[in-house]
């Protein structure tokens, strides 16, 4: 390709620096600058480096997995609820019941799929979101610990995913019920629910999906745009890729359980869409949103303010947070019939 052909698919942009916005509260200001400061103090995957062994791999996990234990004090501290560990269909998940739970409205669920990659998250590490859901709905919450690579690539999640729902499928009405999640989660909440539609089966009655992973090829265009602005997911360089390739194992990146944005999203329940302006995803959230909007589905989005992939789950002492799961707790209960 020559010089004018090549000027026509890219497009070089002068280096910046990116300050800490005065239009967001001082907590979420304040979570800003701390992953800023992060950043520049090198924290995080560097973009060209990927584990090339499942030792390399569980040693990352468990990295990451201990940062998001490190928080959880707090977080229970600030939202008061108990967790029952429990088996449905042979899966691990967790019970959440909040303070704040309304036993009148206790004909209706939460399901939730937490978020990390696919790989990262599970165990004692996942409940962070429906704690958050749990609260300010005042629903209790089923957490699935799904199983995850590297020695569970798809399709073991959505075989988890599906198997947990069933259960709770046989015991409830599926209008009752909402799936939730971020992320990897929002990614796994969509390819349930087409799963359910290639079976079908019911269909959850709301989905409410975070910034989720919907194109694991790295096409949309935020993931170029939002590239290290980010401060949560900063890039899809070679970490991200590997991590997509080793959920997606021999399906592949492109088949639509793995990246639901290749699937049919027709015939979909109501679904919220919750991103950021800073979200590398913030393409993945749209183009979902977008495609739904077109095959006729009730579909909300909600984007935030300078906030970074799944940030309304990290900083949430932040009104920006209170603000995102109260908007998600008002579209479940608008939307489940018990």
């Amino acid at each position: 390709m020559d010089d004018a052909g090549q000027s026509l698919t890219q497009r070089a942009v002068p280096a910046k620096s990116l300050r800490t916005p005065t239009t967001v509260s001082p907590q979420m200001q304040r979570s800003i600058a701390t992953m800023a400061a992060a950043a520049s103090a090198g924290g995080g995957m560097p973009a060209d480096w990927s584990p090339s062994t499942a030792p390399e791999w569980k040693a990352v996990i468990a990295q990451m997995d201990a940062q998001a234990l490190a928080i959880k004090p707090v977080l229970e501290a600030m939202f008061p609820h108990t967790s029952e560990l429990r088996q449905i269909a042979g899966v691990t998940v967790r019970e959440i019941t909040p303070a704040t739970f309304d036993p009148a409205k206790s004909g209706l669920l939460l399901v939730h799929f937490h978020g990390g990659g696919y790989t990262m998250n599970g165990g004692e590490a996942s409940t962070g979101e429906a704690v958050l859901a749990a609260h300010y709905s005042g629903l209790k919450a089923i957490s699935v610990d799904y199983r995850m690579p590297p020695e569970h690539p798809f399709p073991a999640a959505v075989d988890d995913a599906l198997a947990v729902w069933r259960a709770l499928a046989a015991e409830r009405p599926a209008t009752s019920m909402g799936v939730i999640g971020t992320s990897a989660g929002g990614g796994l909440s969509l390819a349930l629910a087409l799963k359910l539609k290639e079976v079908g089966e019911a269909l959850p009655g709301a989905l409410a999906t975070g910034t989720p992973w919907t194109d694991l090829t790295g096409a949309s265009d935020s993931y170029q745009v939002n590239a290290d602005v980010d401060g949560i997911f900063s890039n899809f360089g070679a970490f991200g890729r590997a991590m997509a390739a080793l959920y997606a194992g021999p399906a592949g990146v492109e088949h639509p359980l793995v990246s639901p944005i290749f699937g049919d999203f027709g015939g979909f329940p109501p679904t919220i869409f919750t991103t950021g302006t800073r979200d590398i995803l913030l393409s993945d959230t749209v183009r979902a949103y977008r495609a739904m909007r077109a095959a006729g589905v009730t579909a909300q989005l909600e984007v935030h303010e300078a906030m970074s992939h799944a940030e309304y789950i990290y900083a949430f002492d932040s009104p920006e947070s209170a603000v995102a799961f109260t908007d998600i707790a008002a579209f479940f209960h608008a939307h489940l019939k018990g």
